[in-house]
């Protein structure tokens, strides 16, 4: 029971930052150690998603800079 009460206390707190502090904090800590990296995937997920995750476009997909080179290039 202790130990949910401290995840749910440090998730409290990274909550309360803005997130380019909490997205610095969290992959500063994951940079200590592979495990560390692996107890914030299990423990905070949302805060790894957040940390971790970037959106890339689906295989084959043009980014969003690309899609207005390519209409661009259409029209003349």
């Amino acid at each position: 029971m202790a130990e949910r009460h401290l995840i749910k206390a440090i998730l409290g707190r990274f909550k309360r930052m803005p997130a380019s502090e909490r997205i610095e904090k969290v992959r500063k800590l994951a940079a200590e150690s592979k495990g560390t990296k692996e107890f914030i995937r299990s423990e905070f997920p949302d805060l790894y998603k957040e940390a971790f995750n970037h959106r890339r476009p689906a295989a084959g997909g043009l980014s969003e800079s690309a899609r207005p080179r390519e209409l661009s290039a259409k029209r003349h």
